[in-house]
């Protein structure tokens, strides 16, 4: 699974999804690219929707809850692909990397981690429940 390495200073070292915020009048789709683009430095294909997962945080300089809906989508890189950065890499993002299941358990949002199921198209149900950050 292809992810980006991230160190922060009080969540620690983990791996994220590439992925990011729709700005207005974007769809799912045009969102995945774009941030995909700014993030990994590679254009995409984007396959169907797999999962949809609800992430509950609280912020922590203000201490206010935060709502986010997470869509995860199949996608593929070009075959030739290099994990880079990309002009625009998250804040804490500090590399792009293959991950194997064995280090699977380092990944965040918690839920990310039942994504290396045998087959996740058909072990897990779409919606992959709520989760607390």
């Amino acid at each position: 699974m292809l992810v980006q390495e991230k160190r922060h200073p009080v969540k620690g070292h983990h791996y994220t999804l590439p992925g990011g915020k729709q700005e207005p009048g974007e769809d799912l789709v045009q969102a995945l690219r774009r941030e995909c683009l700014e993030e990994i430095g590679t254009e995409i294909s984007v396959g169907k929707l797999l999962h949809i997962a609800e992430i509950y945080r609280e912020k922590t300089d203000s201490g206010e809850r935060q709502h986010q809906l997470d869509f995860v989508f199949e996608c593929l890189v070009p075959e030739d692909y290099e994990p880079i950065l990309g002009p625009s890499p998250d804040p804490h993002q500090v590399a792009t990397c293959w991950l194997t299941r064995e280090n699977a358990q380092q990944l965040r949002p918690a839920y990310v981690t039942k994504l290396f199921s045998i087959d996740c198209r058909r072990d897990l149900e779409v919606y992959l429940g709520s989760f607390y950050d």
